[in-house]
C-alpha cells in the first residue's frame, strides 16, 4: 500500500493526539504504513533491530517515511523498510515503539497498543466510538456497487437453486481488518440443503471478478435480522411477471 504523504500522516497523528474521534483513522493508516527502522534482515523470519533506551526502558525507533528517517539518522546505520503489519509479526509487541523520534511530532506506542494493533482490537474499539454519521460516511466512501450486468448474472445463477426464495446483497465491514467492505450474498431458503452454501458460493463466484461471500439467513444470528430489515432483496424466486399473471 502506498504511504500517505508525511504531511497527511502528521495531520492524522496530530488530530489523534487531540481528538479521540480521530484515532480510528490514525491507527487504520498506521497499520497499513511502510515503516523504516534501524537494523538489518537476518533471514525470512528474523530482524536485527537497534533499540534505544529512554527513561530506563527499551524502545524501538520507528519512522513513518524515509525522509523523516534520513533527516534524523542520515546514513549512520543500516535500515529496513517494512510494512507495519509485518514488523508487528516479526518484532513482536513486548517492546514499545516511538514514532518519528526527535522530529518534533512523535508518539510512543505502548506494548498494549501494539498487541491490539496486531490483532485488530484497537481498530474495532475506536470504530465503535465513532458517531453513526461518521461510520456511515466511512462505509459509503469505501463501498463499490456491483454493475447491473453483474447483478443480472447473479440473478440468473440463483435460478439454478430452487431452494433459494430471496437473496440480499450487502457490504460487510470489519474494522479490525482495516480493509475495504466485502460483498456478501445472504440467502433466504425454504430448506437448508447440505452443501448449499458452498454450491452457491462456487456458482456465483464464477460470474464475478471480486469474491463474494455467501451465508444462509438464520434468525439466531443478529446480522440476519438486520439484513432483512434494512436491505431490499435483489433476487426473488418468483419473477414479477409470474406474479402479474395471478391478476390476469
Amino acid at each position: 500500500m502506498k504511504n500517505p504523504t508525511s504531511e497527511s500522516f502528521d495531520d492524522l497523528l496530530s488530530a489523534a493526539i487531540d481528538e479521540p474521534s480521530s484515532r480510528f483513522q490514525f491507527y487504520k493508516a498506521l497499520v497499513k504504513l511502510e515503516l523504516v527502522v534501524i537494523g538489518s534482515i537476518v533471514d525470512d523470519e528474523t530482524l536485527n533491530l537497534k533499540y534505544i533506551e529512554e527513561d530506563g526502558e527499551l524502545i524501538l525507533p520507528v519512522f513513518t517515511s524515509w525522509e523523516k528517517f534520513d533527516a534524523i539518522i542520515q546514513s549512520e546505520y543500516p535500515y529496513v523498510k517494512i510494512p507495519a503489519e509485518l514488523l508487528l509479526e516479526m518484532a513482536g509487541t513486548d517492546i514499545p515503539w516511538v514514532l518519528n523520534p526527535f522530529t518534533g511530532l512523535s508518539k510512543k506506542i505502548s506494548s498494549e497498543e501494539l498487541e491490539t494493533m496486531k490483532d485488530g482490537r484497537i481498530l474495532h474499539y475506536f470504530f465503535e466510538k465513532l458517531s453513526d454519521e461518521e461510520k456511515k460516511r466511512i462505509l459509503t466512501e469505501q463501498i463499490v456497487e456491483l454493475p447491473e450486468g453483474v447483478m443480472e448474472r447473479l440473478r440468473s445463477c440463483l435460478k439454478n437453486f430452487p431452494a433459494v426464495r430471496k437473496a440480499y446483497l450487502v457490504n460487510i465491514y470489519n474494522p479490525s481488518a482495516a480493509g475495504h467492505p466485502f460483498p456478501l450474498v445472504a440467502l433466504d431458503v425454504d430448506d437448508l440443503e447440505e452443501g448449499l452454501t458452498q454450491e452457491v458460493f462456487e456458482a456465483i463466484n464464477q460470474q464475478v471478478e471480486q469474491q463474494i461471500e455467501v451465508m444462509i439467513l438464520d434468525d439466531a444470528i443478529p446480522l440476519a435480522s438486520s439484513i432483512v430489515e434494512d436491505t431490499r432483496p435483489f433476487y426473488f424466486l418468483e419473477s414479477v411477471d409470474k406474479f402479474r399473471t395471478m391478476f390476469e
